[in-house]
């Protein structure tokens, strides 16, 4: 199954093992805010990654905010999940449901990273960016370069281009 920022390798989306968890308004995100709602001022888009929170909820983590517009900033400490809605799942929306794939040994293409410095088997870890020079408009939680302390998501498999890269999820560890 493909996204525009995602698609999954092996095994196959329909042989993970996925989940629908609560949401619970992240730093930035208004009270009322739907982010499941296509038309809404930040909405989430299948390839972005949520935090665990409180309560078998996840949350987009990060701080919304961008010290350098273009350049990583805010590295997760906490567990992380992909999301990747599925087509036509009106109900996730009107309840605020995050689908999200709990697998911890599967592989996916990504177009949501920042690749700079990325090789064959360096880790990576969830980031706050805003695209390249601002491009994506709001800032989203997406893979990059892991470093010491970051929660690690998985292994670079191969690297395509600029800022498309294939990763082994792996059970997540902190780098010390």
């Amino acid at each position: 199954m493909a996204g525009k920022y995602i698609n999954i390798i092996t095994p196959g989306y329909t042989a993970l093992a996925t989940k629908d968890l609560g949401y619970t308004p992240g730093t930035g995100d208004a009270a009322d805010l739907n982010p499941f709602d296509p038309t809404s001022v930040r909405p989430l888009v299948e390839g972005e990654w949520l935090e665990r929170a409180a309560g078998r909820k996840v949350t987009r983590g990060g701080n919304n905010a961008m010290a350098v517009s273009g350049t990583l900033d805010n590295q997760g400490t906490a567990p992380a999940f992909l999301y990747f809605g599925e087509e036509g799942r009106y109900d996730a929306q009107a309840r605020k449901l995050a689908h999200v794939v709990q697998d911890t040994r599967y592989e996916f293409r990504t177009k949501l990273c920042d690749s700079t410095g990325l090789a064959v088997g360096d880790p990576v870890s969830v980031w706050d960016w805003d695209g390249p020079a601002g491009a994506y408009g709001i800032v989203r939680r997406v893979l990059g370069a892991a470093t010491s302390g970051g929660f690690v998501i998985g292994h670079v498999t191969r690297v395509y281009g600029t800022n498309d890269i294939a990763v082994l999820a792996v059970s997540g560890s902190l780098l010390a």
